[in-house]
């Protein structure tokens, strides 16, 4: 028989064994090298922040107490003197030290003669007294009624200047009065208390209202006006009633 010619194998199935082996070989060497310069892992800080607010009920009185340091006590405006009085004690004192005539004889007079002669004497020492309306009452009255009636437009400004700044939104059954001066130039001055509501709140809300207002917003008074300072008298009530402009003795803020 005849025999088959014999195979050898090709050279270059080898070569390609041999690079696939050390590929291989390799890249396990490499992969086991690479634990030995693994970086470190990164560890992250966490902190756990909880946020608080504050019950409603301490929000609720820090206003108060805010206000209770604002509290500015103002001293109480000081008295008129009442020189008329004055007068009238001097001339009396004057007539109790006059000397008596000496009587050398005792004369009889009838009783309606010496009546007569001692009024006539008080009426020719005593002074009348003069009428003071700077600060009273009656002469608040009538400045605030000369106001209205001959300068509307500015005296409609008063109240709608205090009125834009007055911001009391709470309601209640409270009422304050609050004096003050219109100085020649607009601005308010020596503001105070007449009456007070009892409740502190309320009361500086109607007292910065006023401030606010006479911080220019009055604007000057009336050049033929003959006061060099105007007192007014407002009251604020939280009734949400409209305005009454009437008033003649004050004006009332009402809301």
């Amino acid at each position: 028989m005849r025999q088959g010619a014999r195979r050898y194998p090709d050279p270059f199935d080898r070569r390609s064994a041999a690079l696939s082996g050390t590929m291989h070989v390799s890249i396990i060497v490499v992969a086991w090298l690479s634990t030995f310069y693994a970086p470190e892992r990164m560890e992250f800080v966490t902190y756990e922040i909880e946020l608080v607010s504050p019950p409603p009920a301490l929000e609720a009185e820090e206003p108060e107490e805010a206000t209770r340091e604002l509290v500015v006590e103002r001293p109480d405006p000081e008295p008129v003197p009442q020189e008329p009085e004055a007068e009238e004690l001097s001339a009396a004192e004057e007539i109790e030290l006059e000397p008596e005539p000496i009587r050398e004889e005792p004369v009889t007079e009838d009783e309606s003669d010496v009546a007569d002669r001692e009024v006539e004497t008080a009426v020719v020492d005593l002074p009348e007294p003069e009428e003071e309306l700077e600060e009273s009452g009656e002469g608040l009255e009538v400045r605030i009624e000369g106001l209205r009636r001959d300068y509307p437009a500015y005296y409609n400004n008063i109240i709608r200047q205090v009125l834009r700044c007055f911001r009391w939104r709470d309601g209640g059954r409270w009422e304050t009065e609050v004096f003050f001066y219109i100085e020649r130039d607009g601005t308010a001055e020596d503001i105070e208390f007449l009456s007070r509501s009892g409740n502190t709140a309320f009361d500086f809300e109607a007292m910065g209202a006023v401030d606010c207002a006479g911080n220019g917003r009055f604007g000057p008074l009336p050049e033929d006006l003959p006061y060099d300072r105007f007192p007014i008298k407002f009251s604020f009530r939280p009734q949400g009633q409209s305005l009454d402009t009437g008033m003649l003795t004050e004006v009332m803020i009402e809301r």
